[in-house]
């Protein structure tokens, strides 16, 4: 990712550092398309900052001022749109499944996938906000992922998760547990049945089953080469956002 939107998120997903610049990031994927006409004394006080702060986080993402910023933001969103169009005219539901099912170890029940990922798809039109948990590397997968979807007005939001330290705020909206081969829960066990439990909407993805905790487990196949396990999983993220934009459109 190279555009404004990408700096933006990947400055709302920072977990290190919960200061103003992270708040305003936040502000702005979640109300995207509100800001276009928004004033900087109206967006500084819906963010309780202060005018100060909205023009010190343009200058840091490269913009003298609250217009050039608002320019570029949009003009970067409107190329980003022709190419998720362009990508998505290209792509196709059947073929995207097959390619998952290519890297299958072992018989794997693609449409039982499928009727996962529809399921997903409807929660994502009721909550319109999506909050992934997991390991680093597996969530780093996700910005191309994180734009495309905040662009078609679905805000992600990242919790990079160190060792037995999850983030159980309560958070509204899906809640997304990443881990490919089950590890992160084996180690983070009570962490993980405690946002099971304090959460609605908590979605497991990943190649272990656990249906009697979370509401949806969309279940990864076994791959040939544990090489191919982020082959897999950007697929089904590419299925996901195809399939949300083949029914709801880019809404602006």
């Amino acid at each position: 990712m190279n555009t404004v939107l990408s700096l933006i998120i990947m400055m709302s997903q920072n977990t290190i550092r919960k200061d103003n610049m992270n708040s305003i990031a936040c502000y702005i994927i979640e109300h995207l398309y509100e800001i276009e006409t928004m004033s900087i004394k109206n967006f500084a006080e819906n963010c309780f900052v202060s005018t100060t702060s909205i023009l010190k986080f343009c200058q840091l993402i490269g913009f003298e001022s609250y217009t050039e910023f608002k320019k570029n933001l949009f003009t970067s969103i409107d190329t980003r749109k022709e190419q998720l169009i362009e990508k998505c005219s290209h792509l196709n539901e059947k073929q995207l499944l097959e390619k998952i099912s290519l890297f299958s170890k072992e018989n794997f029940d693609i449409q039982i996938l499928n009727e996962q990922i529809n399921h997903f798809i409807e929660l994502i039109k009721q909550e319109k906000k999506i909050h992934f948990y997991g390991a680093v590397f597996p969530l780093g997968l996700l910005e191309s992922f994180s734009e495309d979807m905040t662009i078609m007005g679905v805000p992600i939001y990242v919790h990079q998760t160190p060792y037995n330290q999850i983030d159980l705020q309560p958070n509204l909206g899906i809640h997304v547990i990443v881990t490919l081969t089950g590890r992160f829960i084996e180690l983070n066990k009570e962490g993980y049945l405690e946002l099971c439990y304090a959460h609605d909407n908590v979605v497991l993805l990943s190649q272990m089953k656990d249906d009697h905790n979370t509401d949806l487990n969309i279940h990864i196949p076994y791959t040939i080469n544990s090489d191919y396990d982020d082959i897999v999983y950007i697929l089904i993220l590419d299925l996901i956002k195809y399939l949300y934009y083949k029914k709801i459109g880019l809404n602006k």
